[in-house]
């Protein structure tokens, strides 16, 4: 629903008539919709870029379509790689929304290195039964 562009964003809601505060949960400087939240804020692009570093290489931040595309193109990553990338921008994405319903909705902020150790915790729960898992999680960074 991210990379459709279909979730509730302050900007979807508003575009369907309900009046929600627009401004983004996590750096409240500009106006959340699909593309801040997903990477263009700080916030989320820092906990993205700690994860997969290779994605520094963008010039602006990307939206979650460019790095999906990055990710597929890419020489620099073979197919099991490939598929820790995605697994890890998806697991990303998961818990941003999520972070971003806790403070809109129940009042919680939780920093983004506790997000990041509750990422690198699914991230190696789920790999933890795929072959090559200990070369996956050496080649970056010991997820």
């Amino acid at each position: 629903m991210a990379i459709l562009r279909k979730l509730k964003t302050a900007d979807n809601l508003q575009s369907r008539g309900i009046v929600v505060p627009l401004a983004c949960s996590f750096c409240h400087g500009y106006p959340e919709n699909h593309s801040h939240l997903f990477f263009g804020c700080d916030f989320s692009f820092t906990i993205l870029t700690r994860l997969l570093p290779d994605l520094n290489c963008f010039l602006l931040k990307p939206t979650i379509a460019q790095i999906f595309e990055f990710l597929e193109h890419s020489l620099i990553y073979n197919r099991l790689e490939k598929n820790f990338c995605y697994l890890t921008v998806s697991c990303t994405i998961y818990h941003i929304w999520r972070e971003r319903n806790n403070r809109c909705f129940s009042n919680l902020n939780t920093n983004s290195v506790k997000i990041l150790c509750i990422i690198y915790a699914d991230i190696r729960l789920k790999v933890s039964k795929w072959q090559n898992k200990d070369m996956l999680l050496r080649r970056f960074n010991g997820i």
